[in-house]
């Protein structure tokens, strides 16, 4: 498996997740509206992203065991929860590498069909395809024996906030609806019931209102929802 950040500049950005009960979503949009300010250009949206893994499960691992150094490789896209609107839309491939909380994020946009991207089995030769037709692009070193195995979508409110300038993220509805049938034949959904607010900054540095979110119920706490359908999967919501 490729070491992550091989040969890479460091531009880190640092992420801490404040983590829920799904009832608790209704408040917190509340408090997030009453502190923060709206995205000035995508404030609320759905985001749709396939996971890929090794074969043996190596970025799953990562995860499980707790390394300091993780990587995620996935193709992600945007728009509405139902049908595409348009015969061809913008998706993303990403390589994130983690060093602990901070994060490297590359990413290369390119077009594909949307009934494709939205419907195609994930055990479809073509998904691995388009991954290594378009990956060379990002100069980004990830392992060759990619395979998809999970498609995870959810919908997401943006914030910034006035006071520290950090990125804000509300995350609910998390679920995965495609699995990879020839490595999970007995699963078919994955509900995830929790919500996630995500700040994104170069340093840790939290507003006071940070506070509200803690009386709220949602507590701060390393999180991933690649690890939580993963754990969902594999060991039926039992914490490892």
């Amino acid at each position: 498996m490729t070491a992550p950040f091989a040969g890479r500049p460091k531009g880190l950005t640092n992420e801490l997740k404040f983590v829920g009960h799904p009832a608790l979503a209704a408040d917190a949009i509340g408090l997030l509206a009453a502190t923060c300010l709206p995205d000035p250009l995508y404030p609320v949206g759905y985001i749709h992203s396939i996971y890929f893994d090794t074969l043996l499960r190596d970025f799953w691992a990562a995860k499980k065991e707790g390394d300091h150094l993780k990587q995620k490789v996935r193709i992600r896209w945007y728009g509405t929860d139902g049908p595409p609107q348009n015969a061809e839309i913008p998706a993303f491939i990403e390589v994130k590498n983690r060093i602990g909380s901070a994060r490297d994020k590359s990413r290369i946009k390119i077009s594909a069909p949307a009934p494709w991207i939205q419907d195609v089995p994930l055990e479809d030769p073509s998904v691995t395809a388009f991954l290594y037709q378009h990956a060379p692009k990002l100069m980004e070193p990830i392992p060759m024996s990619l395979v998809p195995v999970i498609c995870i979508s959810y919908a997401r409110r943006r914030y910034v906030c006035p006071l520290t300038g950090s990125r804000i993220a509300l995350d609910t509805q998390i679920r995965a609806e495609r699995l990879n049938t020839t490595q999970f034949p007995a699963i078919h959904h994955v509900q995830v019931e929790q919500i996630v607010c995500e700040f994104k900054n170069q340093g840790k540095t939290l507003p006071d209102w940070v506070e509200q979110l803690y009386s709220l119920g949602l507590r701060l706490r390393s999180f991933s929802k690649f690890g939580e359908c993963m754990n969902q999967i594999l060991h039926g919501g039992i914490p490892v």
